[in-house]
């Protein structure tokens, strides 16, 4: 069972169109950083590990790697809630396991070895790919500060999203945070649309 530490508690709101994508970013000035995410997937040929409720991501940018095992935790209309384990592995090895020259398995980190432990004999094969790129701003809500992350992610058939995440260390802030997000969408005159799929489950719905 994931633990809080391993708990990931997300805010995810739609942003429909670039024109409201502009709006934010012109809102929000200058962001702090920006990052940019090759991200990939695997299951085995039978698709086991979704079977079991997780998913396999390695994520490489410019100067990072990461495995996150994430379980398909619950939805409610505003705030996503699922177990997630990571494992830093440095941008190097994420790109030679997303390329195919390092195995996957052998990786000894906390996801791989939950993996081996649920799934003795899973074989990852590549199940799908995008790329995202994040543009963070620490922002005042109330009277706490938080990350807000501006996604503009890319899907394989060419498809764009945009959207606004916003990671909570306690469920329990979510009404006040996403009191706040709102009262910025409505000045903006930005519909406030919470996103209920995760970009996986787009990619999935757009492989």
């Amino acid at each position: 069972m994931a633990t809080a530490e391993n708990l990931e508690i997300e805010i995810k709101i739609q942003l429909e169109s670039f024109p409201d994508y502009l709006k934010l970013i012109g809102y929000i000035g200058l962001v702090d950083r920006e990052e940019n995410h090759l991200n990939v997937f695997f299951d085995s040929s039978d698709r086991k590990l979704s079977a079991a409720g997780y998913a396999l991501r390695v994520r490489a940018t410019d100067t990072t790697g990461s495995v996150t095992l994430k379980s398909r935790g619950s939805q409610s209309e505003s705030v996503a809630v699922r177990s997630e384990f990571i494992g830093e592995i440095g941008s190097g090895v994420a790109r030679a396991v997303i390329d195919g020259q390092t195995d996957l398995m052998s990786l000894e980190c906390k996801p791989i070895a939950i993996v081996r432990e649920k799934l003795p004999d899973f074989e990852p094969k590549l199940l799908l790919r995008f790329r995202n790129h994040r543009q963070i701003k620490r922002y005042f809500l109330g009277e706490s500060e938080y990350d807000l992350e501006i996604d503009t992610t890319e899907f394989a058939d060419g498809s764009i999203d945009y959207e606004l995440e916003v990671e909570l260390a306690d469920e329990n802030e979510a009404e006040r945070v996403l009191a706040g997000l709102q009262k910025i969408f409505i000045s903006l005159a930005i519909p406030f649309l919470p996103q209920t799929k995760s970009k996986f489950e787009r990619a999935l719905d757009r492989a």
